[in-house]
């Protein structure tokens, strides 16, 4: 059974009114949270200098079973070792990162360029058309409210007017379409200001008759003074909008090069000095529980890295997986469809959002076609859905019980509850760090909690938590 320690009647009783505030437990405990509280908010409000540290750090931590290998097979040092990694990460870089970002990019706004020419306008009015009589009329005003806030989209749906005039059609007053009621509320509004405007320029005229013209002249300079300001403060408004966008850029710019510049810079130093990063931890670890504390830590570290390193080399390889079977089966924009794909699966079950995208975009390239050339309609669901069910089954049978493994322990139901609630309190980052968060916790639980539960509900401890 545990207890605590009585004092000697050699202790001496503390004087409460000497001790410092610093001294006392509770307050020693509350500055120790808002210490780590101020170190996070420091860290996100230099994000320009931890983001770069972070991401080096975390390369650094992948890497190191890399560097490890290559040290014990070639007997090279760590330095060596390195500086291999990072000339190779630079070439892949130059050789196939860059040539897909352009192929992507050339997807990308080849879609844009489509949808801007209202090359789909057709397709969009027969679903609409097909849609049951409310929803239809839902999307409908959804399609008008989009045209009227983004008035460059009226292209993409095919509203857009004639930009020439000989391609305007005379329409008779027969035909002219029932005016909406905001463009009565505007037509209602104008002859209302030109009213008032009427009635000024009558008492401006008044009153110059009555004062021999000096108010009117003072009127049309106090007009012309007016006019002048307001032209120069939006002047001045236009070249200030465009200096800030100028200087986004230009900031942007600065942040994006030195991030290129210092991740590698970093990450250099972190992969050379790891060892001694490790050590540097290690002293904070009090002598008292040290193996207990080792334990935790060499599992928490064997769930998280398998499991983010595992990720990684799967999201690669089922992202390659998409792009050539999706390009195989005819979905358009299958690289940019697939690359992106690829990122999701590094969220387990997330990847799922590719199949409606791939299926939307097969229909919607091929109802553009004549319907001689277009692909049989069961086809343009069946395929991408096909493809997407290989990646996944080669996901579940091989490629994660070879790669990743059972390194966190966790069902299938737990994977996806940690990945929803990861994603409801903080997002796409939530659920990126969901399942190795759950993994850490249900180490705790396992390793820590339940044995105390378990000790006080035999009567072998007097409190539940592992600290009482």
């Amino acid at each position: 059974m545990e207890s605590n320690p009585k004092p000697t009647p050699d202790e001496e009783p503390v004087d409460a009114s000497k001790l410092h505030i610093w001294q006392i437990q509770a307050v020693r405990d509350v500055l120790l949270v808002a210490t780590v509280l101020a170190i996070l908010w420091l860290g996100y409000a230099m994000s320009a200098i931890t983001v770069p540290l972070l991401l080096a750090l975390g390369l650094a931590y992948l890497f190191e079973p890399v560097i490890d290998r290559m040290q014990r097979w070639f007997h090279w040092s760590r330095t060596a070792a390195v500086s291999l990694i990072l000339a190779l990460f630079m070439l892949a870089v130059i050789t196939v990162v860059v040539p897909t970002l352009f192929l992507v990019i050339g997807q990308t706004s080849s879609f844009i360029s489509g949808a801007a020419n209202g090359r789909y306008a057709d397709l969009v009015d027969k679903g609409v058309t097909l849609l049951p009589k409310g929803m239809r009329t839902q999307a409908e005003d959804g399609i008008a409210w989009m045209e009227e806030k983004v008035p460059w989209s009226a292209r993409v749906f095919g509203d857009a007017p004639p930009t020439d005039a000989a391609d305007a059609t005379p329409v008779t007053p027969e035909a002219s379409p029932k005016p909406a009621p905001a463009e009565v509320a505007e037509t209602s509004m104008t002859e209302e200001a030109e009213e008032a405007r009427i009635q000024r320029l009558v008492r401006d005229e008044v009153a110059r008759q009555l004062s021999g013209g000096l108010v009117g002249e003072d009127t049309a300079a106090a007009a012309q003074r007016d006019r002048a300001k307001k032209f120069g403060a939006s002047a001045l408004g236009v070249v200030g909008a465009g200096a800030k966008q100028v200087w986004g850029l230009v900031v942007g710019s600065i942040e994006l090069g030195l991030l290129v510049f210092l991740v590698p810079f970093y990450f250099f130093y972190f992969a050379t000095a790891y060892p001694r990063v490790l050590r540097f931890g290690e002293d904070f670890i009090p002598d008292q529980n040290r193996d207990r504390i080792e334990h935790l830590i060499h599992e928490m570290d064997r769930a998280v890295a398998g499991f983010v390193r595992g990720r990684l080399v799967i999201s690669a390889i089922l992202g390659t997986i998409f792009a050539i079977g999706w390009l195989i089966v005819g979905v358009p924009y299958s690289l940019a469809l697939g690359l992106l794909v690829g990122v999701f699966c590094a969220v387990p079950y997330l990847s799922v959002i590719g199949v409606p995208v791939a299926v939307t975009l097969l229909a919607v390239d091929q109802f553009s076609l004549p319907e001689s050339e277009r692909m049989i309609w069961w086809g343009i669901v069946v395929w991408p859905t096909a493809v997407y069910m290989v990646g996944q089954s080669l996901d579940d049978w091989v490629l994660t019980p070879l790669i990743q493994g059972k390194v966190t322990n966790l069902n299938p139901v737990a994977i996806v509850v940690a990945v929803l609630a990861g994603g409801t309190l903080a997002g796409i980052y939530g659920m990126l760090l969901a399942v190795p968060a759950a993994a850490c916790v249900k180490i705790i639980l396992s390793e820590v909690v339940m044995p105390r539960i378990q000790a006080w509900r035999k009567g072998r401890a007097v409190d539940p938590l592992p600290v009482g």
